[in-house]
């Protein structure tokens, strides 16, 4: 697995519904990319949709 790009994103600090998240996009072992992110709120991964 190769890491392409890492970046962040926090908005809607001033709601109570904030993001936090932490974004990575990454070549798999077969050569498929795809993004996923850690969700710094909810505490967990998920893959980004289209």
């Amino acid at each position: 697995m190769l890491v392409r790009e890492e970046w962040r994103v926090v908005d809607r600090w001033w709601t109570d519904d904030p993001v936090s998240r932490r974004y990575f996009d990454l070549v798999l072992e077969g050569g498929e990319r795809c993004v996923v992110y850690h969700d710094g709120d909810q505490g967990g991964w998920f893959t980004q949709r289209a």
